[in-house]
């Protein structure tokens, strides 16, 4: 699990150090154009939207693993790997077709400028293709992720976004333009997937030979009922995620829609941070369930939760101190974005750090009920709010429906939901788990606005933004290290970290009681 959390982060520092990167070498190439430019985040947003005709079977093919993965050689676990991988193959295509016969109607509803309707529709057939490559070859990441060998994955990802950059910049200095992006893409993503194949065949992921198994009706129907629950999740979240872009493309027009595209380009990859160390706990909990190590699931995912509130409590304010001077510096201040933009979102990744902890869990029960439409209502009702709010009350509108929305829907919905499961009180959940957040925010503020008053002065925004981090970074993550894990999860760090960095943290850690 700590591999697999520690790899995951190598692979977060290599999409960060890639999207960093990317931006500035794709705005050198393609010019100070931002309608052009902002067909690029534009595609992002729509692919993921493309990605819904999985209809939530690969997350089904990815839980449903676990359950047979014990029982290897018993036919019904190569029959689950068979008849999952048979309805990607069809999903991929169906992706392609769409894809491809679409993007003019969807160049139209968008109101694409018209000089720019020709690339739009390319970018999105060659985006479709390897969005279909992708589906292909996933079966191979899910068989990794069931057995906890996610790391190997997770290295995967760091070579092909080194790859992707040399591609990209290569395609980019062919001259291109905006299909170097699309190209680099395709072609990483087939040799991620194909990494992830000889791993599963080199660790013996598959059933021996003649255990495989038959692509089974019953099988199918197995992954289709819990398919069904999380392609309504899936959609709500990307309602409620991803629709933020399409709404000020639309009413707002193509400049702000790429500013927009920048200016949360950050908040995506820390709430990514953020999220990840749930999202790797995944399959061990799921192994828990499955197995019945109730009370060692209980205290586990107490101390999961606590740690990953507490750690958005430290990001979110060092993100509220620095994400605006961060874009001025990115773009050397070809675009600003104001800082209370910032204190919304910081809000909002407090908020979406806790819930998602909770709902996660929920689907790794396979008991959704109501889950299925509370997302759905929630990216509804959002997406009414923000088209509403969006032109007369800007940016700030838009983060605010969001944060409204999640907090009032999936957010109290996931806290029920955890009280009923573990069978505890609702104030445990809401409140007493998050009363290490509440300190690390405390304290991280009051170190923010030091930092900030201190820092006033100066006129350079990069010396700014490098005393910024300088300060707050170091600090605030000793103040979450020391107030803002559980003092039982503490004492298993002093005990099971790295003997180097050990007296570092026997300075830190509050491990006397």
């Amino acid at each position: 699990m700590a591999h697999n959390v520690v790899s995951s982060y190598a692979a977060l520092v290599a999409a960060a150090v890639f999207g960093l990167a990317m931006l500035p070498v794709a705005h050198h190439y393609l010019g100070k154009d931002s309608e052009r430019f902002g067909l690029w985040f534009l595609m992002s947003t729509i692919t993921v939207y493309m990605s819904l005709i999985d209809l939530g079977m690969s997350n089904s093919v990815a839980r449903l693993l676990i359950d047979y993965k014990d029982r290897r050689n018993d036919g019904e676990y190569g029959s689950l790997i068979k008849t999952g991988w048979m309805v990607l193959l069809v999903q991929a295509g169906i992706i392609l077709v769409v894809g491809i016969g679409l993007s003019p109607a969807l160049a139209w509803t968008l109101k694409i400028k018209v000089e720019l309707q020709w690339e739009f529709i390319q970018l999105l057939r060659w985006q479709s293709a390897s969005l279909a490559l992708a589906f292909v070859l996933r079966i191979f990441s899910h068989l990794l992720n069931a057995h906890q060998r996610s790391d190997i994955q997770n290295y995967g990802q760091v070579f092909g976004f080194g790859l992707n950059f040399f591609l990209m910049w290569i395609f980019f200095r062919a001259g291109h333009g905006v299909f170097s992006l699309a190209w680099a893409t395709l072609l990483t993503y087939f040799l991620s997937g194909l990494v992830c194949l000889v791993a599963c065949q080199r660790l013996g992921l598959f059933p021996q030979q003649g255990m495989w198994g038959r692509i089974s009706w019953e099988r199918f129907r197995e992954l289709f009922r819990f398919g069904q629950d999380m392609f309504l999740v899936a959609l709500g979240t990307q309602l409620i995620m991803g629709s933020q872009i399409l709404i000020i493309q639309r009413t707002m027009g193509g400049a702000a829609a790429t500013l927009w595209g920048i200016g949360t380009k950050l908040f995506s990859m820390v709430s990514q941070v953020i999220w990840r160390i749930s999202d790797t706990a995944g399959p061990t909990f799921s192994e828990m369930i499955v197995r019945g190590e109730r009370e060692t699931l209980k205290s586990r995912y107490r101390e999961m939760v606590i740690l990953t509130a507490s750690l958005s409590g430290f990001f979110a304010v060092g993100f509220a101190l620095c994400n605006s001077l961060f874009v001025t510096v990115w773009f050397h201040g070809d675009y600003y974005w104001p800082i209370v933009n910032d204190l919304g979102l910081a809000g909002w990744m407090l908020v979406l750090a806790v819930l998602h902890c909770h709902n996660c869990f929920v689907l790794l029960t396979k008991q959704v009920g109501f889950m299925r439409y509370i997302y759905f209502i929630e990216g509804l009702l959002f997406v009414g709010f923000a088209l509403v709010s969006a032109k007369p009350g800007g940016f700030l509108a838009v983060i605010g429906s969001s944060l409204f929305c999640s907090c009032l829907f999936s957010g109290a919905y996931g806290i029920w939901r955890i009280h009923r499961y573990f069978e505890i009180s609702i104030r445990e959940v809401l409140l007493d788990w998050q009363i290490p957040m509440g300190r690390t925010i405390l304290f991280c503020v009051l170190l923010a606005g030091v930092t900030w008053l201190a820092t006033q002065k100066l006129q350079n925004p990069v010396l700014r933004l490098g005393v910024d981090l300088l300060v707050f970074g170091p600090v605030g993550l000793c103040i979450f290290l020391r107030y803002g894990l559980p003092q039982t999860f503490q004492r298993e760090i002093s005990t099971r970290a790295p003997k180097v960095a050990l007296p570092f943290l026997k300075k830190i850690l509050n491990t006397n009681h």
